[in-house]
């Protein structure tokens, strides 16, 4: 090239290339997949920890929140039974942390049968929402069933929102 194009374009020099060509080498996107999917991050319930007044009329509801993935997530929301929880809470890869989620009644049916957990990822603020089936064991006071979570499964796919 000469004096004027090396000006403006810069000096192409080969040894300063790459095996691409001009292309500048590929960067590796850590939120996607070789494929190009996104990558999606789990968080899971791992624990359910319910408290129940002594005449069964007020539960307080805690679980313990796990992140799964290999990416710092945010965990914005838990709603449960009817309530949502503002929670933002940072968990960082593979770390806990125990929530209360839900003060108030009972319930007396099983009618609310999944509960959702909105978290982001911190690094690149995509958010995701991940449904969990609720699971009751059923205690009996004299003849009013009671019905007590006792167990949250993670439904996938977790949605993109």
């Amino acid at each position: 090239m000469g004096w004027f194009s090396d000006a403006i374009f810069g000096k192409n020099d080969d040894a300063g290339s790459n095996d691409n060509g001009d292309m500048p080498p590929s960067t590796v996107d850590p939120y996607r997949q070789a494929s190009g999917g996104k990558v999606i991050p789990e968080v899971i319930i791992d624990h359910v920890n319910p408290h129940c007044s002594a005449d069964m009329s007020h539960l307080e509801l805690w679980l313990r929140l796990k992140n799964t993935s290999t990416f710092e997530v945010e965990v914005m929301e838990v709603r449960i039974l009817g309530q949502s929880q503002g929670l933002n809470r940072f968990l960082k890869p593979g770390e806990s942390h125990d929530c209360c989620v839900y003060k108030g009644s009972v319930p007396t049916n099983n009618a609310q049968r999944v509960a959702q957990v909105d978290y982001k990822i911190v690094g690149n603020g995509d958010y995701f929402e991940s449904d969990h089936q609720i699971d009751y064991r059923i205690e009996d006071d004299n003849g009013v069933h009671h019905f007590i979570p006792e167990e949250l499964k993670l439904l996938r796919p977790i949605r993109d929102i």
